[in-house]
C-alpha cells in the first residue's frame, strides 16, 4: 500500500477492509477503551492534549497480525489516529510480536495531539512506518506508556474519585497486588529480580519496566506516590541519574526533578546515605525541573523526558535520609 492509499476517516463501509470509527455510548468516555482492529478510536478527537487509556487484549499480540504485515501506520513518534495501535507499539519498541503471542493484556496510554502538517516515515524495530504529506482529517496520538495489565477486569471507575483526572493520569500498570516484604514499601516483582552491579560496584537491579510499573490500584501502590518517600536512581552504562519528588504544583499534582549524579563511580550507597538522599545540590547537576509525571515516558530500555532520551541499564530505589 502506497502513502497515497491511506484510508480516509469518513469511509464507513467496512466491506472492503477500510477503517471505521468505533461507536461507544457516552458512559464509555470516562472508561478504558478496548482495542479493535481496523477501528479508529472516536474518543481521541474529544480529548485533545489528554490521555486516553486503551486495553489491548493479548489475542491481538501475535506475529500473524495483519495490520503489522500491511504496515498500517503513518508517522514517527506521533502517528495518525487511523494508524493501527499494535503496529505503532512494534514501531516504537514497546512490544515484540512472536508467533505464539503473549499471555499478557496490555494497558496503553495515548496522548492525543493535533493533526500534523505531515507525517514522516521511518524504519524501527523491524517495521517501516509510512509517510503522509496530505491533509489529515483526524487527530494524532503518541504512546505515553505501555504496561502489562494482569487483571481480568478493567481498572475500576472509582479511581476517578480520588482526584480529577486520576484515572487517566496515574493509571496503574499491574493490578495484581504484591504485598510488601519486611522493611519494604514495595515488593519487587519476580521479573525484576535480576541483580547487577552499578557504577560504584554496589548491587542493584537491572532496569526493567517491572521496576517502574504501578503495582495496584491503591494510591500508595503507585510509583509516583512511592517517590514521595524514596528517590529513584537510574543508570546508563556511564551515567547515573536521580529522580525525586520535589513538591506540588499549583494544580495540586506532584512535581519531579531529574538530575545527573556527579562522579557516580565514587558515590556508593554508604557515601550517598551519609550525604543525604535526595543528594544535595553540590553533588548533582539539574537536568529537568518541575516535571509532571506524564512527562516521564518509560520505555523498555530508556526514559524519555521532554524530548531527551536516556538509555537505562540499572535502577535502585533509596529511602529519603537526613545527612549525618
Amino acid at each position: 500500500m502506497s502513502a497515497g492509499a491511506k484510508r480516509g476517516l469518513n469511509e464507513d463501509d467496512p466491506s472492503d477492509g477500510t477503517i471505521k470509527r468505533s461507536r461507544m455510548d457516552s458512559d464509555a468516555l470516562s472508561s478504558v477503551t478496548v482495542y479493535q482492529p481496523n477501528v479508529v478510536i472516536s474518543e481521541l478527537a474529544m480529548k485533545m492534549n489528554s490521555l486516553v487509556e486503551v486495553l489491548l487484549p493479548a489475542r491481538f499480540l501475535t506475529g500473524e497480525t495483519k495490520q503489522v504485515k500491511l504496515r498500517q501506520l503513518w508517522g514517527t513518534d506521533v502517528y495518525t489516529d487511523d494508524s493501527d495501535l499494535v503496529a505503532v507499539l512494534v514501531h516504537t519498541g514497546h512490544i515484540k510480536l512472536k508467533g505464539s503471542g503473549t499471555k499478557n493484556t496490555l494497558l496503553v496510554s495515548l496522548r492525543v495531539c493535533p493533526a500534523q502538517g505531515s507525517y514522516t516515515a521511518s524504519e524501527r524495530n523491524g517495521i517501516s512506518s509510512r509517510e503522509w504529506t496530505g491533509a489529515h482529517p483526524g487527530v494524532s496520538f503518541k504512546v505515553e506508556r505501555c504496561l502489562q495489565h494482569t487483571a481480568a477486569t478493567v481498572p475500576p471507575a472509582e479511581l476517578s474519585m480520588l482526584r480529577p483526572g486520576a484515572a487517566t493520569r496515574q493509571i496503574p500498570g499491574s493490578l495484581a497486588p504484591l504485598p510488601a516484604g519486611p522493611g519494604q514499601s514495595f515488593s519487587v516483582p519476580p521479573a525484576a529480580c535480576v541483580v547487577v552491579f552499578n557504577l560504584a560496584n554496589d548491587p542493584c537491579l537491572k532496569y526493567s519496566l517491572s521496576l517502574v510499573n504501578d503495582q495496584a490500584t491503591e494510591p500508595d501502590r503507585w510509583t509516583s506516590m512511592r517517590l514521595r518517600r524514596e528517590a529513584l536512581y537510574l543508570e546508563s552504562r556511564h551515567r547515573r541519574f536521580e529522580l525525586v519528588q520535589s513538591g506540588q504544583g499549583s494544580d495540586g499534582y506532584d512535581r519531579y526533578t531529574m538530575s545527573e549524579v556527579l562522579r557516580p563511580h565514587t558515590m556508593d550507597r554508604k557515601t550517598m546515605e551519609a550525604s543525604g538522599v535526595p543528594l544535595p545540590a553540590k553533588l548533582v547537576r539539574r537536568l529537568h525541573e518541575e516535571l509532571d509525571w506524564e512527562e516521564l515516558v518509560w520505555g523498555p530500555c530508556f526514559l524519555r523526558v521532554r524530548g531527551d532520551e536516556y538509555p537505562l541499564v540499572r535502577a535502585l530505589y533509596m529511602p529519603h535520609t537526613v545527612a549525618s
